[in-house]
């Protein structure tokens, strides 16, 4: 394939001040459930339990309403609230949870080396993108969009996430996201128009292929961010809750069940030298090795007294913390008073 006119040196662009050099904020949401009017009171919990899948059912329910007891070798007691981490829970589903502030982390780690950003959107054909595809297809489309990335681009590694709605929330539409960083520009993120409509082009040949299909073109949307505000809006959309309660409650019984057939999928994937096995290797090889974020001894399940990790020993109700003998942390981590009271001390040097 001939060289991209895209890419002109492979010339890495680094960040001076890096997107995760400071701590980002993560801001749990109420614990609360709301009720959906839709032919009457309706919970996705009820419908998911009435339909044959009691245990996610269960789980919605329980979510936050659980913590797990963990115990130090000196004795110390800490309790961590329990999330059911789905997508569509009226908790772990909101945008700004815990889980998608978590999601949005642990993407920035991979894409904090270079300046711009480049952002590809892939659609497929509206009769194929509101069918209820097979993973090993969905599996096929994401290695397909990399590809395309990597052939027209000239990237190393990129990010794949699958949609499976539209902003619109009225029925499936399976679309994917590309994420890549753009490096040898000397920060330049945008692209020539030639490029993209080979992009176009390209992908369309990978639809004709896997669907036997006669597409001349399709379309695919290309845009591109420089400053950090717009790397953050970029990974918060990108990485958000799409499956929300609100989202499941307006789909079809039928696409609801397609959506919880996706359990277990890896919708996110990465690609080239983002991929886990590959990326710090790659960056070791590329760029001078970084600290991107200290990690809290507390989130670790070190205690910060003993310095030692901690072990589990059971779950309790979030009513029945044993308050007299432990504080509240934050909204999701209770510590032994103990622990508290050296937290409140000045450390030194410490992630405490």
């Amino acid at each position: 394939m001939p060289e991209s006119p895209y890419i002109q040196e492979n010339v890495p662009f680094l960040e001076k001040e890096p997107l995760c050099s400071i701590e980002y904020q993560v801001t749990q949401l109420p614990y609360k459930s709301t009720s959906y009017e839709n032919g009457g009171s309706v919970r996705l919990e009820d419908w998911l339990i009435q339909s044959g899948y009691p245990d996610d059912g269960e789980k919605l329910a329980r979510c936050s309403q659980v913590v797990n007891h963990y115990q130090c070798e000196g004795g110390h007691d800490f309790y961590y609230r329990q999330h059911c981490g789905r997508e569509y829970c009226p908790i772990c589903g909101q945008k700004g949870s815990f889980y998608h502030k978590r999601r949005v982390l642990r993407a920035a780690e991979h894409f904090i080396w270079a300046i711009p950003w480049g952002n590809l959107t892939f659609t497929i054909p509206k009769s194929i993108s509101e069918s209820y595809l097979p993973k090993r297809y969905l599996s096929i489309l994401q290695k397909a969009a990399w590809e395309v990335t990597r052939d027209n681009l000239g990237v190393e590694g990129a990010e794949v996430v699958i949609h499976p709605l539209g902003q619109a929330e009225n029925g499936l539409h399976i679309h994917f996201e590309t994420l890549f960083n753009i490096i040898g520009t000397f920060g330049r993120g945008a692209v020539p128009l030639i490029v993209l409509e080979n992009i176009k082009k390209a992908w369309a040949r990978k639809l004709n292929e896997i669907f036997n299909l006669n597409l001349s073109t399709t379309d695919v949307k290309y845009s591109f961010v420089t400053t950090k505000p717009k790397k953050w809006h970029k990974l918060n959309y990108i990485h958000r809750p799409v499956c929300t309660e609100d989202a499941m409650l307006k789909l079809s019984d039928q696409d609801r069940r397609y959506i919880l057939s996706l359990k277990g999928y890896h919708k996110v994937k990465y690609f080239g030298c983002l991929a886990n096995r590959k990326l710090h290797k790659w960056l070791r090889k590329h760029w001078a090795p970084m600290r991107i974020r200290n990690i809290p001894m507390l989130e670790r399940k070190v205690c910060p007294i003993c310095e030692k990790k901690m072990r589990y020993i059971g779950w309790d109700w979030v009513k029945d913390i044993p308050l007299k003998n432990v504080e509240i942390h934050n909204q999701n981590v209770w510590i032994d008073k103990a622990v508290a009271s050296f937290l409140r001390q000045p450390q030194e040097g410490k992630a405490l």
